[in-house]
């Protein structure tokens, strides 16, 4: 027979008649006396793998699916994915309610707003843990993971050996995959914080209502007092659309930052290439307002409200208005995020993660803003793909961006996956309307043109890849970094 619950988690003192190896959801991986958790994905379905796991000595497999055997070890349930994330928080320890924890989510801006949190932290003197993008950490200690997004048994175990480190402080980036899929559903987040919604990822949520929805799932489930009875924040931007929406139903806190609005205003920014300072109206003592200069090597508007982002965070976690200035003065641009690259010509490149039609409109937006302000006559030389197997209806759209804000554009390959590059690189020219584009599919030889057709003054926004250092075709990951090759050939 199957075992039938009503419950979300199976309690593993009383469910189970075994010393309990480890849980894992990847049939490849079940050992003796280990848990299984038959998954169904995007690619394969785990209940077709449940003899398997039995074969390889699995004691208890769950499912809310159909397991195709009868055998009184197989648990139903009715949501396999919350039952894994309640079991994988239960087995180590619930170690997300012994450190606090920062959500981070939005489109853009995640990766940049948990490394200053995460700096400023470490700076004051703070023991942290960093999840996201560019790698796991124990203050600079990386960790390794088997997944960029940690599914929730890997999560709470590296939650579990956070909290054994001493680690005071977690700052997490949160996808909205992570929230739909509930990989993170139980973690007990006192602070949140959104960055802003675009669209992407609508191959998964195929509507913006429907992805918005996933990150609100964040802030519904903050609780009006976290930890330690001290409320919880929801912090938010108040200049994006959705941003008084996301925090809607939030029993936290809510705490807006922007410009022109908020708790944390900012105003009066001026920038070069180099970084930017601007002014902060911030609270101080209950109702009163001060003013706070931030100076920083950051430059770009959209790092302005990276930055007030996670000022308000440190803030509610007790950092002075002194310490976060000294700080953030201090801190460099995160790998693959806007970072410049002087050339040999007198040009500069720069190197960005910007693979979203806003990021890229707000990335040639913030060179437009360095040229202004500087008096260049500089161009603008944008080098930059759509990834494959991915959301197809930005193609058009970021073609048409890169043409309208650029002197010239060069058309590559970024991660193509398994479609054909010229495909994608056809769907992105749908978009422009404009004769101020050429294509090379190479995109070692793209980058090389670019410099090539440089000069002095020029701005040259290497769009995409970022921090990667490989490119993905056909299921292989070859070796190729953005950075060094504009390093190379601007020798």
């Amino acid at each position: 027979m199957i075992a039938q619950t009503e419950n979300e988690i199976l309690r593993l003192d009383e469910s189970f008649d075994f010393t309990i190896n480890k849980l894992t959801s990847n049939s490849n991986n079940v050992e003796q006396n280990d848990i299984f958790f038959a998954v169904k994905g995007f690619v394969s379905d785990g209940n077709k793998y449940i003899e398997d796991a039995f074969e390889k000595g699995a004691k208890a497999v769950i499912t809310d699916g159909e397991p195709g055997i009868t055998d009184s070890r197989i648990h139903k349930v009715k949501d396999v994915r919350k039952t894994m994330a309640l079991m994988s928080a239960a087995f180590y320890g619930k170690p997300s309610g012994k450190m606090k924890m920062i959500g981070v989510t939005g489109t853009n801006g995640k990766t940049t707003v948990t490394s200053i949190i995460n700096f400023v932290l470490q700076s004051a003197g703070k023991k942290t843990g960093l999840i996201g993008t560019n790698g796991n950490y124990i203050n600079k200690r990386y960790l390794k993971t088997e997944h960029t997004t940690p599914d929730a048994i890997e999560l709470n175990k590296v939650l579990s050996e956070m909290a054994d480190e001493g680690v005071e402080t977690v700052i997490m980036e949160v996808s909205s995959h992570s929230l739909e899929l509930k990989r993170v559903y139980g973690i007990e987040f006192d602070i949140a914080v959104f960055t802003n919604l675009t669209p992407e990822h609508l191959d998964f949520h195929k509507t913006m209502e429907s992805y918005f929805e996933s990150k609100k799932l964040l802030f519904d489930s903050l609780q009006r007092i976290g930890k330690k009875g001290i409320p919880t924040a929801a912090i938010y931007n108040c200049n994006d659309e959705f941003g008084s929406r996301i925090v809607s139903n939030s029993e936290a806190e809510r705490i807006a930052y922007g410009f022109g609005c908020g708790t944390y205003t900012a105003r009066d920014i001026e920038m070069n290439i180099n970084g930017m300072h601007f002014e902060v109206l911030v609270p101080h003592n209950g109702e009163d307002i001060e003013k706070i200069k931030i100076y920083t090597k950051l430059t770009g508007k959209f790092n302005v409200h990276n930055i007030l982002a996670a000022a308000a965070a440190l803030k509610i976690m007790g950092i002075s208005y002194r310490d976060i200035v000294k700080y953030i003065a201090e801190f460099t641009a995160v790998d693959g995020r806007f970072n410049r690259i002087k050339l040999n010509n007198g040009a500069d490149a720069i190197i960005d993660y910007s693979h979203t039609p806003d990021s890229l409109k707000k990335a040639i937006a913030a060179i437009r803003e360095i040229l202004d302000e500087s008096g260049s006559n500089g161009k603008i030389i944008t080098v930059f793909g759509c990834g494959g197997n991915r959301d197809i209806s930005k193609r058009p759209e970021m073609g048409k961006i890169a043409a309208a804000g650029s002197s010239e554009v060069i058309i590559t390959s970024d991660n193509p996956r398994f479609e054909e590059p010229m495909e994608i690189i056809e769907a992105i020219k749908s978009g422009i309307t404009s004769d101020n584009y050429t294509i090379e599919e190479n995109r070692e030889l793209a980058i090389k043109k670019a410099i090539e057709l440089s000069s002095k003054g020029d701005i040259i926004l290497i769009a995409g890849k970022g921090h990667e250092t490989y490119q993905e075709i056909k299921g292989i990951k070859y070796l190729l970094s953005d950075k060094e090759i504009a390093e190379k050939y601007g020798k």
